[in-house]
């Protein structure tokens, strides 16, 4: 039987391969993945946008996988996050999702983790699956969070 670690590694493997999709014309990924570590607690990556010019943008997605097969009529992923994670997730400096991946199906889905989440979810909608439409969207919506900020540090100690 496998463990819990297993079938979670195996989840965060699938992510990188959905996050990492070529979309578009010419067909090109939009993201790098770039997992965090075993340890890092809440989240699992910090995710890149490729195709900026002289900056960058980034979110940071946790995965949650389960093995409990999505049924044809399903309108959720049976994947539990406590609300004291996605509160944990909210204070991090950059947009934060969700990710639920069926493991059976090898598909995922996406929701944000936002200040309006006030309660476990034992489940997420799979309203927006992982493919390339939705992928254009976060990629869309996390670049138009960073570029309504100035990030530029212009005065530092440790200037010259």
């Amino acid at each position: 039987m496998r463990s819990k670690d297993d079938i979670g590694d195996r989840g965060e493997s699938i992510f990188k391969v959905r996050i990492t999709q070529p979309c578009g014309t010419p067909p090109e990924p939009l993201f790098r993945a770039v997992f965090l570590g075993e340890k890092k607690a809440t989240l699992d990556f910090m995710v890149e946008l490729i195709g900026l010019h002289n900056r960058s943008a980034y979110c940071f997605i946790q995965v949650k996988t389960t093995v409990t097969k999505v049924t044809p009529n399903a309108k959720t992923l049976k994947v539990g996050i406590k609300q004291v994670d996605i509160a944990r997730m909210v204070g991090y400096p950059g947009p934060t999702y969700i990710v639920g991946v069926d493991e059976s199906s090898e598909l995922a889905y996406i929701i944000s983790a936002n200040s309006a989440v006030t309660k476990d979810l034992p489940s997420i909608p799979i309203s927006y699956p992982l493919d390339a439409a939705n992928l254009a969207k976060l990629w869309s919506e996390v670049n138009n969070y960073w570029k309504s900020r100035n990030m530029e540090l212009k005065n530092s100690v440790f200037s010259i």
